[in-house]
C-alpha cells in the first residue's frame, strides 16, 4: 500500500471530503485545506509528496498555490482539478511544473489513476535521473582518477555540465588561497561581456553566501534576481556551490538563453559539483605533496653534497695524519707509545665515521653514484707524493713515477679515485722496508688503464 503524503486544497467542502476519502482508501496519508492560505500554513510544518488542488478558488487560485509551494519544495508533485480549461491556462500550468490535470466531474477511479500516474511519472523521472547521472559521473570519476592538473579538471567539469544540461553559458569560480580564478564558457564560442561577467560574479557571491544551490527563472524571480538574469541575457539560471567540509571551494553558474532548467538538472549538478569538489581537493593535495617532495629532494641533494664534500676534505688530511702516526708508532719510545696509539685509535674511529656517512648515503639512494671527472694521472700522483714526502724521507724511501708523457686524460670519480690511490700509497709506505723503493706505474690497454703501486 502506498504511504505518500497528499495535501488536498478545495473551497468546496463536499469535493474536499470526497477526494480525501477516496485517497485514504488507497492508502495515502491525506491532509486537507479549504483555501490557499491555509494550505501554505499546513505545508510550512510538514512536507508533502503531492498537492491536489482546485484551480478556480477565491483569494489564491490553484496555480498560485502550486507556485508558492514549489518555491519552498521544488520536488512536490502538483495535480490540478478544474471544471474548464483554456490553452493559456494549460501553458501557464506547464511552465509552473504542473504534473497532471483532472477535469471535473471525475469518478473515484479517475482520481486514483491521476494521482497514481503523477506519482509514477515522478518516480520514473527520478529513476531516469539516477541512471542518466551515472554515465557522466562514471566518466567524470574515471577521467579524474589520474587527473592532478587543476586546469584540466576545471575544463572537464565545465564540459560535462554544459553537455548534460544543454546550458548555453557557464562560469566556474575557483577560490584559491590568495585569489579567485574565473573560467567562462559559452556554447556558441563567444566571449562573455563585461556585464555578463559582473552578473555571474554577483550570482557566485549569492550562492556562496546562501551555502546552497539557487535557481531563478526570468518570469518568476524577484526583481533583483530578474535584473541579474537580464544582465546575463538569459531566461533561467542555476548556481551550485563547490565546497568541502572545511571551506568553500567555488561555484558553478549555468544559464539558458531560451529554456529552463529541470529539477533533474539541479539534482544532477548537486551530485556533479560534490564529486568535483572531492576531485579538486585531491588535485590540490597532490600539488602540495608534489611541491613538498620536490623541496625534500632539494634538501636531500644538499645533504648528499655536504657529505661528499665533507668526506673528501676530511679523508685526505686524515690519511696523512694516520700515515705519520704509523711512523711514530715505530719510532716512539715505549713511554709515549700509548699516546701515539690513542691518536691512531681515534683517527681510525674518525675514518669509520666518515665511511659510515658515505655508506648511509649509498643505502638511502639505493645505488652508488659515480661522478665523471677528467683526470691527469701524472698531476694526481705528484700531488699525493707531496703529501707523503715527509713519511718517505723518514724511511729513506725512493719514489719512482713510471707514467708515459703521452698518457691520455682519464674519466674517473675523482673523490673515489683519490681515496683508492691514497690507501695504496700509505700501505706501500707502511710495508716497504727502510731504504726501499715505491713505484707508480700506469699503462694503457685498449680503452682501459692499469695503475699499480709496488
Amino acid at each position: 500500500m502506498p504511504k505518500e503524503k497528499v495535501l488536498i486544497v478545495d473551497d468546496e467542502v463536499d469535493v474536499l471530503d470526497l477526494c480525501k476519502r477516496i485517497l485514504e482508501t488507497q492508502g495515502y496519508l491525506v491532509k486537507s485545506a479549504h483555501n490557499g492560505y491555509e494550505a501554505i500554513e499546513v505545508a510550512k510544518n510538514e512536507r508533502f509528496d503531492l498537492l491536489l488542488t482546485d484551480i478556480k478558488m477565491p483569494g489564491m487560485d490553484g496555480l498560485e498555490i502550486a507556485q508558492t509551494l514549489k518555491q519552498s519544495d521544488p520536488d512536490i508533485i502538483c495535480v490540478t482539478m478544474t471544471g474548464f480549461s483554456t490553452m493559456d491556462m494549460a501553458i501557464n500550468a506547464v511552465k509552473l511544473g504542473i504534473n497532471e490535470f483532472i477535469l471535473k466531474p471525475f469518478t473515484p477511479s479517475e482520481l486514483s489513476k491521476a494521482v497514481a500516474k503523477a506519482l509514477e511519472k515522478e518516480r520514473l523521472r527520478k529513476e531516469n535521473f539516477r541512471l542518466r547521472s551515472l554515465i557522466p559521473l562514471f566518466e567524470l570519476n574515471r577521467s579524474l582518477m589520474g587527473m592532478v592538473d587543476i586546469e584540466n579538471l576545471v575544463n572537464r567539469l565545465i564540459e560535462i555540465a554544459l553537455k548534460e544540461t544543454g546550458a548555453s553559458f557557464a562560469a566556474l569560480y575557483i577560490i584559491e588561497e590568495k585569489e579567485t580564478t574565473v573560467h567562462f564558457r559559452c556554447s556558441d564560442g563567444a566571449q562573455p561581456s563585461a556585464g555578463q561577467q559582473e552578473a555571474s560574479q554577483k550570482l557566485a557571491d549569492l550562492v556562496l553566501a546562501n551555502d546552497q544551490q539557487l535557481a531563478f527563472n526570468l518570469n518568476q524571480a524577484e526583481e533583483d534576481h530578474q535584473a541579474l538574469l537580464k544582465q546575463l541575457g538569459v531566461t533561467s539560471m542555476i548556481a551550485t556551490p563547490l565546497k568541502s567540509q572545511k571551506a568553500d571551494l567555488g561555484a558553478l553558474i549555468l544559464a539558458h538563453k531560451e529554456s529552463y532548467f529541470t529539477p533533474g538538472d539541479g539534482e544532477f549538478l548537486s551530485v556533479l559539483c560534490g564529486q568535483a569538489s572531492i576531485a579538486l581537493e585531491n588535485a590540490r593535495l597532490f600539488t602540495e605533496i608534489q611541491e613538498a617532495y620536490e623541496q625534500l629532494q632539494i634538501l636531500d641533494h644538499m645533504k648528499s653534497e655536504f657529505i661528499n664534500i665533507a668526506a673528501h676534505e676530511l679523508r685526505t688530511p686524515l690519511a696523512i695524519l694516520m700515515g705519520y702516526t704509523s711512523v711514530l708508532e715505530e719510532e716512539t719510545p715505549p713511554p709515549q707509545q700509548e699516546y701515539v696509539a690513542n691518536i691512531m685509535r681515534n683517527a681510525m674511529r674518525l675514518r669509520a665515521l666518515i665511511d659510515d656517512m658515505l655508506n648511509l648515503q649509498y643505502l638511502e639512494s639505493g645505488v652508488g653514484i659515480l661522478s665523471q671527472d677528467q683526470l691527469n694521472i701524472m698531476e694526481a700522483v705528484q700531488e699525493i707524493t707531496r703529501d707523503i714526502s715527509l713519511l718517505a724521507e723518514e724511511k729513506q724511501l725512493d719514489i719512482k713515477i713510471d707514467i708515459p708523457s703521452d698518457f691520455p686524460q682519464m674519466i674517473v670519480d675523482r673523490q673515489k679515485f683519490d681515496l683508492i690511490l691514497m690507501n695504496l700509497i700509505h700501505n706501500a709506505v707502511k710495508f716497504t722496508p727502510t731504504g726501499g723503493q715505491i713505484t707508480f706505474k700506469a699503462q694503457v690497454g685498449g680503452d682501459m688503464a692499469r695503475i699499480s703501486v709496488s
